[in-house]
């Protein structure tokens, strides 16, 4: 990383932040709090961007997939409770499902072989005990084999993976997915089998907290009480004038924090032909969430590997909270589609191919398009973003930060950390 100027003690800075996401709004935030000028620009007119909130007809609805909270870093913690305190908030213990087989399976499915039918549990766990031999695979596909053995794999890793990022696997890198997809360790699986006991122990999100009022939305609002934020905003040009940054020929500031998606920058900025080249061969996933009303669940998640239907994963958001529903005896779910945007209409849930019917899901109530959803980590991926990221890193005035501004899967408390190190970074000891 390139060396950055710290803001000394009383050294204060006009700051833009473009985005107001969750990492947007925290870094702005933070350094407000440490006395700098700081302005967010946003292009939506409501403030949050992956972690918006919108209630129809009574129902809560995180339109772009729901979203929780948890953390292993302490001040993460610290300083989201300190923004909405711990008793607005519900804790649950992840009960987490795989519609397997016409049967709802523990997650996750390796902790779980003692749920299936003995001929393929005793297949699984055969391969599995045998699997991990020879050199790591660097593709996505070889190494699902390859870390669970032939029959997990294509029993479910493989489908569901090929279901959520839409992209060949055989295509895909590996490193990406460490403390995303649970690893147990064989050791954790004979146990399992023996105990007869699914417990999710590897699981990053195995427990986690929710609003209790007005979903992940509350936290948003929480974190952007008192900022300056600039939205139904988008922004033209960013150029460097006298050193300092000019936001549509009009404000100058002396830093930039981006946390907006990498390929919007080239429209905005006058990049070199490398960058650009690198920022062309980023790729991405859409995302398609449909709300249903349905029957009361306490299940948290439920995964569908099975390609007969379109949707990957069910959230079932009503168990968050008790408030999501307008009737307290009713569930919701969203169901998640990726790729293009997916036609909804009002018979969807007729339809065999989206989901399965049994499941039971009623009429709609809402649905949202999400265009950039979830970063694809493809075998030019390491290669494009360290070419971007350096780039940047060169000029010690423009950050980038966040998902889609460091164009790498992120959750949460994972970007709010992140803001936490950012913001040090630029605004020094101030405050």
């Amino acid at each position: 990383m390139a060396f950055y100027r710290k803001a000394q003690k009383g050294d204060l800075l006009r700051i833009a932040v473009l985005g107001a996401g969750i990492s947007g709004l925290s870094v702005a935030r933070m350094l407000k709090e440490k006395g700098h000028s700081v302005t967010v620009y946003e292009k939506n007119p409501d403030v949050g961007g992956l972690a918006r909130t919108r209630v129809t007809n009574g129902y809560t609805y995180d339109m772009h997939g729901g979203h929780i909270f948890n953390s292993k870093h302490p001040e993460v913690v610290d300083w989201v409770f300190s923004l909405l305190p711990k008793d607005k908030w519900k804790y649950t213990v992840r009960n987490s499902k795989i519609y397997f087989g016409g049967r709802y399976v523990s997650y996750p499915f390796e902790l779980s072989l003692c749920e299936l039918d003995p001929k393929l549990a005793e297949e699984c766990c055969r391969d599995f005990l045998e699997s991990r031999n020879g050199p790591e695979p660097d593709n996505f596909y070889d190494w699902l084999i390859w870390n669970f053995g032939e029959s997990i794999a294509n029993a479910y890793m493989i489908p569901y993976n090929e279901k959520i990022w839409n992209y060949p696997l055989h295509d895909m890198e590996t490193n990406w997915m460490q403390g995303k997809m649970p690893l147990p360790t064989k050791e954790e699986m004979k146990r399992s089998l023996l105990l007869k006991d699914p417990t999710e122990r590897k699981m990053p999100h195995s427990t986690f907290y929710y609003p209790l009022d007005g979903g992940i939305q509350a936290l948003v609002n929480a974190i952007a009480e008192g900022i300056d934020v600039k939205t139904s905003y988008e922004i033209s040009s960013i150029e460097k004038a006298d050193g300092n940054w000019v936001i549509d020929g009009q404000e100058s500031y002396d830093t930039i924090i981006s946390t907006i998606p990498l390929p919007v920058l080239p429209l905005i900025m006058n990049l070199p032909e490398q960058i650009k080249d690198a920022v062309s061969k980023l790729k991405f996933n859409s995302l398609t969430t449909i709300l249903f009303d349905c029957e009361k669940t306490d299940i948290s998640w439920l995964y569908i590997p099975s390609h007969d239907y379109r949707s990957h994963r069910i959230v079932y958001q009503s168990s968050f909270s008790p408030k999501i529903t307008p009737d307290e005896n009713r569930g919701c779910g969203a169901i998640e589609i990726i790729g293009d945007r997916f036609d909804v209409d009002d018979n969807l849930y007729k339809d065999g191919n989206v989901l399965p019917r049994e499941l039971g899901f009623d009429n709609i109530i809402d649905s949202e398009f999400t265009d950039y959803a979830y970063v694809i980590h493809d075998k030019d991926y390491r290669k494009a973003t360290s070419l971007i990221r350096d780039y940047f890193a060169e000029d010690q005035s423009f950050f980038l930060l966040g998902r889609w501004g460091t164009w790498s899967y992120k959750n949460m408390d994972i970007c709010i950390h992140d803001a936490m190190e950012v913001a040090d970074l630029v605004g020094g000891n101030n405050g």
